[in-house]
């Protein structure tokens, strides 16, 4: 079958690889900012691609990634994904391929199309963070897709929403005094968030933050918390209310113009970019 995979540079091609026995048709594979990061760092021969929809047994399902025991103490708290287990993906040999091996999915519903059904993967991941973010005043630092996703649910459920970029064309409304709360959306952002919020506030870490200065964490009493990944419960939940969310209107190309598709996400020319075989 065909798949894109890296070489030994750590840079993707399209290639021939061994088809996954027992396998299902991935039908869309979404591609992921954290994708993006692995280029040039995993693995020669590794194969991208998480926010899959498939077909399996005649239904379309958004595959589960990453599975915990269930069973642990950190599990059992809340924090699936910190669980010893989670790391161990369970799409093989991963989505930018015409296959991949039998997986645990959730069933979309009729009103999405393949495309958007992988979006189903990152609003899970969303909607767990948004666990953590106490109504009000929210700003998003990085305003690129994961940031739309955020917005989407933050205005769905009744906070006033503002976000901002360090691209101009993608900042939304900035904010007209300190927040509630901000979430850090950006690469490198965590101080930039943490002087958006009053003391008291709340800073949600869902990138890599960067330093933060815990002084000014110590002196304003606030709090930060981190969340990551998805878990099959927030798989379904997303499923269902994806329908009813505005959200960007992916990018869809063919796994043969990869390249293409890559560079229109790494020059922010396209918010979010889907593939198909």
């Amino acid at each position: 079958m065909r798949a894109v995979v890296l070489d030994a540079n750590g840079l993707p091609a399209l290639s021939d690889i061994v088809e996954p026995r027992p396998s299902v048709e991935v039908l869309a594979c979404g591609l992921c900012g954290s994708d993006v990061e692995k280029l040039g760092r995993a693995a020669p021969g590794t194969v991208l691609g998480h926010e899959v929809v498939a077909r399996a047994e005649g239904r379309r399902i958004a595959l589960v990634h990453h599975r915990s025991c269930g069973e642990c103490a950190r599990c059992r708290a809340g924090h699936e994904t910190t669980c010893d287990r989670f790391s161990t993906p369970t799409i093989v040999p991963g989505g930018f391929a015409e296959r991949v091996g039998v997986v645990e999915g959730v069933e979309l519903p009729d009103s999405l199309d393949d495309a958007h059904g992988t979006m189903v993967e990152p609003l899970a991941c969303v909607l767990r963070g948004v666990e953590r973010v106490a109504h009000g005043r929210v700003l998003i630092v990085g305003n690129g897709f994961v940031g739309h996703l955020f917005a989407a649910v933050l205005e769905r459920r009744g906070d006033d929403v503002f976000a901002v970029d360090a691209d101009p064309k993608r900042a939304g409304r900035a904010p007209d005094g300190p927040v509630d709360s901000a979430i850090v959306c950006a690469r490198g952002a965590g101080a930039q968030a943490l002087d958006a919020v009053q003391p008291g506030g709340t800073v949600l870490v869902f990138a890599n933050a960067g330093e933060l200065p815990a002084d000014v964490v110590y002196r304003r009493e606030l709090t930060v918390v981190g969340s990551r990944s998805a878990t099959p419960a927030a798989m379904r939940a997303a499923a269902a209310l994806l329908p009813d969310l505005d959200v960007p209107k992916p990018t869809v190309l063919p796994l043969d113009r990869f390249d293409e598709g890559l560079e229109l996400f790494v020059s922010r020319a396209a918010l979010k970019v889907v593939f198909v075989p």
